[in-house]
Parts: C-alpha cells; structure tokens; sequence
C-alpha cells in the first residue's frame, strides 16, 4: 500500500514490466466496511481484470467481492467505467481503461421486510 503526498490520497503502483495506466476506483461502503478499503483510490492496471487482480492484492477477498466463481461480474454488482456500465460476462474483464478513467464498483443491499 501506498500515500501519495501529491495528492493526499492511497495509490497503489503496478507490478513493473506491465503497460497499465493509473485509475480512480469508488466502492460502495458495503464494500468500505466488509474488506476495509477506502471509498475511492487510485490504482495502476491496464483492463479491469487487472484492476480486480491489483486491488485483490491490497484487500484480500476484494475480486471475490465483485466477481464470482465463473469469473463473471456478480449480478448483484454493478461496474461502471467513465459512467458505461460494463457487461456480466467473463469478457468483461477485458475491458480496457485509459490514463484518468473512474471505475465505480457498485455492490447493491437488499434484504429487509415489506
């Protein structure tokens, strides 16, 4: 884990030798509060498979958070990258992303009575 101290905010680098631009991710606080991760970071990968394998790597459970055991984006999870949601399906963790994207992980709650 890292500071930065330009930007007063955690930043995580990526492995050396992989091409990877840096990113900002946002959680939900579901996610906040299950793996201790704070609601927005930056991270360095290249796709969102290796957004998820990096932030996996700093908060452990945190790609079995999103994703299930096909490798498929869990249905009660929604991602956005730049504002698109992306697809449930195991391409999807190709997505490529571009120096300054936003990635939004969005866990939904339900539960409760009517």
């Amino acid at each position: 884990m890292g500071f930065s101290r330009f930007t007063g905010q955690d930043y995580y680098p990526a492995q050396p030798g992989n091409e990877t631009v840096t990113v900002k991710v946002y959680v939900t606080q579901m996610l906040v509060r299950h793996l201790n991760v704070k609601p927005e970071f930056t991270i360095d990968a290249n796709d969102l498979g290796a957004l998820l394998d990096a932030a996996e790597e700093r908060f452990h459970g945190f790609r079995d958070s999103v994703c299930d055991e096909s490798g498929r984006i869990r249905a009660y999870v929604n991602v956005f990258v730049n504002g698109e949601m992306v697809r449930q399906d195991p391409e999807a963790l190709s997505t490529p992303l571009a120096d300054g994207d936003e990635v939004y992980i969005l866990a939904s709650v339900a539960g409760g009575r009517l």
